[in-house]
C-alpha cells in the first residue's frame, strides 16, 4: 500500500493524525506489535510538526491503541487491538472476505474516507452540504413545536405530500395526497410493497445490472428473485417475455431515470413494450425514481408518466442530494393499494418521523435548495466529462449513454471480484459487478462513484489491470 494520505481538513491536524494511524491499523497496514512511523518519518510524510505529531502518538498511547517502548518508539498495542476490534471489523480486514451484499454495506458504513471510496453510493459532504440546513431546523422548532410530542398523520407531513402531488404534476404524473405515504428512505418502500403484493415464495423481477441491496433483501424475505438483463434502452424485451412466461413474476422493481450502476434512462418504445406485458401478465413495477433530481432538464420518462399509477407503485425521496440522516421517502400507491400500504406503514413502525419530514419540505420549497441542486448538477457534469478523459487515457471506454448522474458502469476487462480484494487489501472501497447480479455471477464490469474516483485510485486500478495482463 502506497504510504501517502490526505489528513482530513474537518479535523485538527492532531486528530487527523490520529484518525491516520487508526485508519491503518484497520487496515492491517500496521498489525499488532508492529512499529509505527518514527516521529520525525511521520511528520515528514504528512508534512506537519513532530510536535503535532508526539501530541497525536500520546493520545493514541493513553487510549491504549499504541505502546511506547523507551529508545525503540511506538507499536501497536496487541492486547487493546484484539479487545477493541469487533468481529466486524475482523472481517473487513479480513484478506479474504466473501465479496457479497453484506460485505459492501458493511464496508459503505465503516471509517474508509470518501477520497478512497470510488465504489461509495454518496455524494462528498462538501457537494450536497446545505447552507439553510439549521436555519430550516430553526423555522421548524420555533414556528410550530406541539408537533414534536405527537404521533402525527400515519401517511405523513401532509404539506410534504401535497408538494410531492405538485412535483409530479409537473412531470405528467397525475396523483393526489391521499394516494402517498412516507417511508424511512426507499428500502422501506421497497419491504412496504413487497410485504402488500407478495407471498413466501413469489417470483420478483429485478434489473441485470441493479442495486445490490435490492435482491438480496428481498430473497431475504423468501422471494424468488430473477434478473433481466438492463442497456441504454432499457430491459431486454424477448428475454423479459421468456421470463414472465416462465416465472410470472408479480412485481418488477427498477430505475427508470440515472439507472442505479449504469446511469441510463428509458427509451419510449421500450417502456410502452414493458407496460404491455405487465398488464398481459397481471403484474405491478416499483419505480424507484430516487436519483432523477440530479438529472439538469427532466425530460426524461417513466413507467408512471403512461401508466398513470395504475400498475406502478413510485418512490423518490431526499437521500442523495438534501439530507441522508433524515431518512425520508415517499411512495405512491395505486388507489386499490393505499389502504393496505398503510396497514403494513402502521403494524411496522406506525409513523415516520414528522420532523425530519418538515425540514425536508421547508428545505424543498425555498428557492435556495435549486439553486443548490443546480450547482450539484454541474459538479457531476463536470465529473462525467474529466473521467471520460481520464478513462480513455487509461484504453477503458466510458459506456457512450452513460448520463451525467452519480456513477459510471466500466468494463475493466478482468474479474472484479478478486479486484475488489487487492483493492481492499490496499485501503480502497470498490463496488465489483458481480454484486449488481442477484446470482453473484463473474464479472469484469466495475460501478464507479464520478464523485469519489479520484485520480490516486486510477493510478491504482491502471497498475491493477496491466499487472493482470503481464
Amino acid at each position: 500500500m502506497s504510504e501517502t494520505y490526505s489528513l482530513n481538513p474537518r479535523l485538527t491536524k492532531t486528530e487527523a493524525i490520529i484518525e491516520w494511524i487508526n485508519k491503518r491499523i484497520e487496515w492491517h497496514v500496521y498489525k499488532p506489535n508492529q512499529r509505527v512511523p518514527s516521529v520525525r518519518k511521520l511528520a515528514k510524510l504528512l508534512g506537519v510538526s513532530s510536535f503535532t505529531v508526539s501530541q497525536a502518538y500520546e493520545q493514541l498511547v493513553a487510549t491504549n491503541v499504541l505502546t511506547a517502548k523507551q529508545g525503540s518508539g511506538y507499536y501497536v498495542n496487541d492486547l487493546i487491538f484484539e479487545e477493541a476490534v469487533t468481529e466486524v471489523t475482523f472481517k473487513e480486514v479480513d484478506k479474504n472476505p466473501e465479496i457479497d451484499t453484506k460485505w459492501l454495506v458493511r464496508q459503505m458504513f465503516s471509517k474508509t474516507p470518501l477520497d478512497r471510496s470510488p465504489g461509495s453510493g454518496v455524494l462528498p459532504l462538501e457537494w450536497v452540504r446545505n447552507d439553510k440546513m439549521q436555519w430550516a431546523i430553526r423555522q421548524i422548532t420555533n414556528q410550530s413545536p406541539d408537533f414534536i410530542y405527537s404521533y402525527g398523520n400515519i401517511q405523513g407531513f401532509l404539506p410534504l405530500r401535497q408538494q410531492l402531488v405538485q412535483y409530479l404534476g409537473q412531470l405528467g404524473m397525475q396523483t393526489t395526497a391521499d394516494n402517498i405515504i412516507t417511508t424511512a428512505g426507499i428500502s422501506q418502500a421497497v419491504l412496504i410493497v413487497s410485504q402488500v403484493l407478495l407471498s413466501e415464495g413469489d417470483t420478483v423481477l429485478v434489473d441485470e445490472p441493479g442495486w445490490f441491496w435490492l435482491s438480496s433483501s428481498l430473497q431475504r424475505q423468501g422471494l424468488k428473485v430473477v434478473s433481466v438483463r438492463r442497456d441504454h434502452q432499457g430491459p431486454d424485451i424477448e428475454q423479459m417475455t421468456q421470463l414472465f412466461e416462465r416465472y410470472r413474476p408479480k412485481m418488477y422493481l427498477t430505475n427508470s431515470v440515472l439507472h442505479n450502476p449504469t446511469s441510463y434512462n428509458l427509451h419510449p418504445a421500450r417502456v410502452h413494450q414493458v407496460l404491455n406485458l405487465i398488464h398481459k401478465y397481471d403484474a405491478y413495477i416499483f419505480e424507484d425514481d430516487l436519483y432523477a433530481a440530479l438529472l439538469p432538464e427532466d425530460n426524461a420518462l417513466r413507467y408512471s408518466s403512461l401508466d398513470q399509477f395504475e400498475r406502478v407503485f413510485y418512490a423518490t425521496g431526499f437521500s442523495k442530494y438534501m439530507a441522508s440522516g433524515w431518512r425520508v421517502g415517499m411512495l405512491v400507491c395505486p388507489d386499490k393499494f393505499i389502504d393496505d400500504v398503510i396497514g403494513v406503514k402502521t403494524l411496522s413502525n406506525m409513523t415516520t418521523p414528522e420532523f425530519g419530514e418538515r425540514v425536508i419540505h421547508k428545505l424543498w420549497t425555498h428557492g435556495e435548495s435549486r439553486r443548490q441542486l443546480k450547482k450539484l448538477q454541474q459538479h457531476l457534469y463536470i465529473a462525467h466529462q474529466q473521467l471520460r478523459l481520464k478513462l480513455s487515457a487509461m484504453e477503458l471506454e466510458y459506456p457512450e449513454h452513460a448520463q451525467a448522474g452519480m456513477f459510471v458502469w466500466i468494463d475493466v476487462g478482468c474479474d472484479t471480484a478478486k479486484l475488489a480484494l487487492k483493492a481492499h487489501n490496499d485501503g480502497w472501497l470498490i463496488a465489483p459487478g458481480q454484486l449488481f447480479n442477484p446470482n453473484g455471477e463473474y464479472s469484469t464490469f466495475l460501478r464507479l462513484n464520478v464523485a469519489t474516483t479520484s485520480d490516486e485510485f486510477l493510478q491504482w486500478l491502471g497498475k491493477y489491470i496491466s499487472d493482470t495482463k503481464g
